[in-house]
Parts: structure tokens; sequence; C-alpha cells
């Protein structure tokens, strides 16, 4: 390895991408924390699971509380502060109300000494939304959205605005220990306490680009393993926890360019990252040195919104196909099952989707290999509608009528199957109403900041 540099530093230590959806890998953790990094943070949720968790105000993480116990109990055991950013997977008033709440029973059952919870609300008034519309202010629809109107906002659920830098480091200013944010950027808890120590705002906001996810950003593949990301004044170094991995040039230059419609550029409540010009270098063996980034100033602060409007109630069912002309058909047998769904159920609001695994489930008109499915294929049958009974009709009648199906051209039975006795009730079907950006006069219009307390 590399002399120990004697430039001023900062290290900050994350072990999860998605709080809670499964567990820290404990060895990789302890062995970072072990180093007594500067702060640990975490990313509470993501919008990638899909709009019917903010839609229905619920967590998807069925581990929440078994990461938030060794979260605090690790950090407050060493006096570090923790981040927790998008808390409760969306980000909303319950999600972060529901996270405090854990937090105050870990404290209580492991007699934590007193400390000082900050945290912050993200959810936005639809009213507050209308004024602005009303005002004459333009809300701007990314990835192919329309602007938003008046009616598409009224018909969301529940609207939360994603902060940035700013609510996190009011609160570490107030002094708080434990920061739960509401919906936040994935970049913005990382940055935030690298600003707020007078580091260079680009490389700021590039390590929490590059730490976001965890291990992601290392080689070879793991999920849910320890990284600490260094930051200096001229340089950003990333390094894994996990004996067996290595940040490389190739999975760290990969991972700048991860989840953006431009690889180039990361947008945040205040400015946009430039990557073009970035340097990934080998520090050492297992880390990744980066210098580069440019921060790029708005000249009008625009936040963005998300927003999930309800479509229905949802049942689900699997037919499984064999026969190789039904495979070959298959258009057909769902053409079939569509029509004969119209014709009993058509004098009320539904919708039908077919999805058939074993062709094009997964990139649906994108999969370029959908001519050739292979000898038995699984359509999984999704019926929505505006009551439970009505869907759960609707669906298993879809579902029923495979065995039935009329494919012109058979010449017998077919080779089907279905997976269970009855359709399946899942979550309600919700889509995202709301992807939009707001003008806002600086960038704490949109949240409030409060402070509590826990422990003993």
């Amino acid at each position: 390895m590399n002399a120990p540099s004697t430039k001023r530093s900062m290290r900050i230590m994350i072990s999860t991408g998605h709080l809670g959806t499964a567990p820290s890998n404990p060895e990789s953790f302890y062995a970072g924390i072990a180093t007594q990094p500067d702060y640990l943070v975490a990313d509470g949720g993501s919008s990638d699971p899909g709009p019917v968790y903010l839609g229905e105000n619920k967590n998807l993480g069925l581990f929440i509380r078994d990461e938030l116990e060794l979260f605090l109990t690790a950090a407050r055991a060493r006096n570090i502060p923790l981040i927790i950013g998008s808390a409760g997977d969306t980000g909303s008033d319950f999600g972060v109300d529901d996270t405090i709440r854990h937090m105050r029973e870990i404290a209580d059952q492991h007699r934590i000494p007193r400390f000082k919870i900050g945290y912050f609300y993200s959810e936005v008034s639809k009213n507050l939304l209308i004024g602005k519309l009303d005002a004459g202010a333009r809300l701007s629809g990314l990835g192919g959205f329309s602007d938003l109107t008046r009616e598409e906002l009224e018909r969301a659920t529940r609207v939360v605005a994603v902060a940035g830098v700013d609510p996190f480091i009011r609160l570490l200013d107030m002094g708080a220990d434990v920061i739960i944010g509401g919906r936040s950027g994935d970049v913005a808890f990382t940055a935030a306490p690298c600003i707020r120590a007078g580091y260079p705002m680009a490389l700021a906001y590039h390590m929490g680009k590059m730490i976001e996810c965890a291990s992601l950003v290392a080689e070879p593949f793991m999920g849910k393993e320890t990284i600490i990301g260094t930051i200096t004044d001229d340089e950003i170094l990333i390094t894994p926890y996990h004996p067996d991995q290595r940040v490389t040039v190739a999975p760290a230059a990969a991972h700048s360019m991860y989840e953006r419609e431009d690889p180039h550029f990361e947008h945040a409540l205040g400015g946009l990252l430039d990557m073009r010009e970035c340097v990934y270098e080998q520090f050492d063996d297992r880390t990744c040195r980066i210098t580069g980034a440019k921060w790029v100033p708005d000249r009008q602060l625009r936040a963005k919104l998300e927003g999930a409007r309800k479509v229905g109630e949802r049942y689900m069912g699997v037919v499984g196909i064999r026969d190789p002309f039904i495979v070959r058909n298959v258009d057909a047998a769902i053409a079939w099952s569509r029509s004969a769904v119209a014709k009993r159920f058509g004098n009320m609001r539904y919708e039908l989707h077919f999805h058939v695994f074993g062709r094009d489930a997964i990139l649906k008109e994108r999969e370029p290999e959908r001519t050739g499915p292979g000898h038995e294929v699984a359509i999984v049958v999704e019926g929505l509608a505006d009551s439970d009974v009505d869907a759960h009709r609707l669906t298993d009648f879809a579902v029923r009528m495979f065995f039935l199906a009329r494919v012109p051209g058979s010449k017998g039975s077919s080779g089907l199957a279905a997976t269970t006795k009855e359709t399946m009730r899942s979550s309600p079907g919700y889509v995202w109403n709301v992807n939009h950006t707001v003008p806002v006069d600086n960038p704490m219009e949109l949240f409030s900041v409060h402070m509590t307390e826990a422990g003993v």
C-alpha cells in the first residue's frame, strides 16, 4: 500500500445501498467501523421498487429494524454520527416517523445513553404545488412526462420532494448525533458532511455517487458489504472492507455512469455534477483514486418531485405452458383470454396485463430475442380493477381462459398447468404520475427540520 497521506481527510462508511432489503454483512461492517470512520451513512430507500410503496405509505424492507439496530448500537458506542436518507423506503413522513420509532425502541432496549435525533420531512402539500401552478410556475416533466397539471396532481395519493444536502447540513449544525432524512438524493447524505467540513463540492458529490450502493462499486460482485470513501481537498479514495473485494478502475468508472440518462452528469438540488473529465487511477491493489469532477451550480433552483396515483386493486395468477404449438402461438392464447375478459367485464373499468416469462417478461417490447421462446413458458396474469372483488374475478377468469383458449390450428387439449388453485391477492396497483421538477426560492423551501432525543 502507499504510505498514509498527511493531508486532511474525512472518511465516510456505508454498508447498504437500500436499508432493510437484506441485512448488511456483519463481518465487513465491523471491520470497517473498527477503523473509526468520521460518519456512518445509509440510503434508507429508493424509487426502484416502484410507486406502490409511496402510494400505500408502506415499507418494503423486512430487515429494517435489524440493520438499524446494527447501525445505531455500533455508531453510538463509538460516538460516530449516523445519517440516513430516504427513510422508510420512500422518504414519506410516515417513513421518517417509523424509523424514529425504531430508533427509540432500540435505544431503550440497549440502554444507549441519551442522544439527539435530527430529522426532516419531505412530503409536499398538493395545495402548495397547486398554488405554484396558479401563480404561473411550470412543473416540468422528467423522463418523457408532460408538464404537471392540476388535475393530474390531484390524482396523486402522496407527493414527496427530493432533498439535497441542505437539510442534512442544517441538522448537523443543530447538533444531531443521528439524522433521519425524508426523501433525498442518493448522493446528498454523503456529500453533506463533506461540504459542511469545507471539502470541494465536486469531490463531495462525486464521493456520494461512488458509495451510494456500497459494495456494488467493487469487484467481484457482492451485495451488502462495507465500503469507506475518503475525501481530501484534491481526491477521493474508495476502499472495500470485505477481504476478497477490490475497487478497481473499471467498476469504479462504471458505477459513475450508473442509473442515469446521461452517464456524464448527476443532477442534485442546487446544481449538476459534471464527470466528463474524471480520472480513475489505481491507488493501491484494493483502492481506487478519483479526481477531476466539476460542480456547476444551477441558475434556477428546481426540486424534483415524486408522486403516485392508484390504478386499482390487484390480483395475479400464473399459467404454465409446455405444449409446443401453444408456446409458438402464445400471443393467440393471450388474445383469446383478453377478448373473453372484455366480453364479460367490458362494462367496468379494469386493466389486464400478461407477462410471458421465457420470452419477453423482463424487457417487454425491447427484448431483442422475443421470437424464439423456450420449450416452456410461464404467463403471469395481472388484473386490476376498482374493487377487490372485481379484480379477483376478472383475474381468475383471465387465467381460466387459457385452458379454453381457441388457438387457430390447435388439434387437441393444450399442455397447460396452473401453479395455484386460485389467483393470489397482490398489493394495489400504482403508477408514477408525478415525476417533475418545481421551482423553489431556496433549497430548504420544501423541507422542515426538527430535533428530538432518544436513549436513557
